[in-house]
């Protein structure tokens, strides 16, 4: 009989884990299938999830749930702060967002003078409101009131916030009649937000658009490295972890949880007293929401869409290849009069020049995200074939030696981890109306008293900050208090 019972394959899940376990609740942690923290072929190590982490500055997100741990920092060496944070790359600018909030807006004034005002009057809202969010979300770390009090102290705060969205919608309309400038604020929404919106902007886009300034990060090694360091933790505080199995059955009662599991030669069950369950999970729907107690949330899961799921090619290249002022998080835009979200845009992740961890000597790692509007595990091995030249072909247009220093690609192996993987890296998402906040799309808490969810479309609106306080509030839930 566990204490907790946690099933992901996500980060989200594993933070889940390692907190409760940290609190002395008897925890196991169940992952489907052969899911590693790594992609490693011809002496190349590849992030699984190959987007920018951030929250690993001074009071960030990502350092408070190392104090939470009573872990420290897993090797500071290991883990840069990045300037520029993110480059983008359009026809006609190259944009450079520096981890210096006056020298990025200084930037921006540089490339796109005829909206000097407005870029101005913009970011000095985005400060403001972006510093609003997150006194929010250190006052309410749940996000959603728990008890009356925060309910009305959520109330009286609603007049701040309209005013603040209203500000921050009329800055960015006034930047909209540059489509090259509008292509900027589009690409770091859809890269760094997991939520996305109508033309009014909730006030969860001004907390996205400070994040480079905030700080995005680079992982010498790979991100893995975090990873394990949060599984030991794990371990050594008593949780247990089982992965490669195929769960036959869940039955969810009054007082506890029961789950048959197929480890390959035996079956077994697995019985608690708490469920926290990532809403990754491909089989929540058949296994948990199509029970009537949950049919509720089952509705609010049908009304949010997955519009956007993430492709990467991964690539091994020499260091002549590689131009000497490129940044390791770039987008690319192929055409400044389209949006980003028709199939314009490409994000590179690329390893430090010297990172031997991640790549021979001499050579780095490239991985090449695209956005698709079907899932990976949705389309044939030809589609994602045609994807895969078009992103080498692409990027050929910013990289012209690409091609030339290209030492390693292997198609079907980026086929087959980004179908696999899907459970692990974060979507994007759409729901109807114009939220205020755009911050929390579900609750961790469920109709069942002892079920809760993790994940990072819980908080899509925060990003990857979201996926780390998703799995540090569902276990706060289960060992009770707050994050601290």
């Amino acid at each position: 009989m566990y204490d907790t019972i946690v099933i992901g394959n996500d980060l989200s899940s594993l933070i889940a884990a390692a907190i409760s376990s940290r609190y002395g609740k008897k925890t196991i942690l169940l992952c489907e299938g052969d899911i590693t923290n790594t992609y490693s072929e011809a002496g190349y190590t590849f992030n699984i999830d190959p987007f920018p982490w951030t929250g690993f500055g001074p009071k960030q997100t990502f350092l408070q749930l190392f104090s939470e741990l009573d872990m420290p920092f897993a090797d500071k060496s290991h883990v840069s702060r990045l300037d520029p944070a993110l480059q983008i790359i359009l026809p006609k600018h190259r944009i450079d967002l520096y981890n210096r909030k006056d020298f990025l807006i200084r930037e921006m004034e540089r490339e796109f003078k005829e909206n000097t005002k407005s870029i101005r009057k913009l970011y000095a809202t985005v400060s403001k409101s972006g510093d609003l969010i997150t006194e929010f979300i250190r006052k309410n770390p749940f996000i959603r009131p728990k008890t009356v009090k925060d309910f009305f102290r959520f109330i009286g705060n609603i007049p701040i916030f309209i005013g603040k969205r209203y500000v921050l919608s009329k800055w960015f309309k006034e930047t909209q009649n540059l489509p090259s400038l509008k292509r900027v604020f589009e690409a770091e929404h859809l890269l760094l937000s997991n939520l996305c919106t109508s033309k009014v902007k909730p006030l969860s886009s001004a907390y996205i658009l400070s994040l480079p300034w905030e700080g995005l990060f680079s992982h010498l090694g790979g991100k893995y490295i975090i990873t394990d360091a949060l599984k030991r933790k794990f371990a050594s505080c008593g949780g247990r972890f089982i992965n490669n199995i195929s769960i036959m059955r869940l039955n969810v009662k009054k007082d506890e949880i029961e789950i048959d599991i197929d480890a390959v030669d035996s079956m077994s069950t697995i019985k608690g007293k708490n469920l926290v369950i990532s809403t990754k999970w491909e089989k929540l729907k058949p296994m948990l929401l199509n029970d009537e107690r949950f049919s509720r949330l089952a509705r609010r899961f049908e009304s949010i869409e997955a519009v956007y799921h993430p492709f990467t090619l991964h690539m091994g290249v020499s260091d002549k290849g590689i131009p000497e002022k490129m940044a390791s998080h770039v987008i690319v835009i192929g055409d400044e009069k389209t949006p980003v979200m028709d199939n314009n845009l490409i994000f590179l992740e690329t390893s430090s020049a010297g990172d031997t961890g991640c790549a021979p000597p001499g050579k780095r790692v490239i991985s090449a995200t695209v956005f698709l509007k079907e899932s990976p595990l949705r389309l044939s091995n030809e589609d994602l074939e045609g994807v895969s030249t078009g992103i080498l072909e692409n990027v050929e247009g910013f990289l012209p030696f690409l091609r030339e220093n290209l030492d390693f690609r292997n198609v079907e192996k980026s086929i087959e981890m980004s179908r696999k993987y899907q459970e692990v890296v974060n979507q994007k998402f759409k729901i109807n109306g114009n939220p205020l906040l755009g911050i929390s799309i579900l609750s961790n808490r469920t109709p069942v008293k002892n079920v809760f969810l993790t994940g990072g479309m819980l908080l899509a609106g925060l990003g990857f900050d979201g996926e780390v306080i998703s799995g540090m509030n569902a276990a706060h839930h289960v060992v009770g208090g707050t994050v601290k």
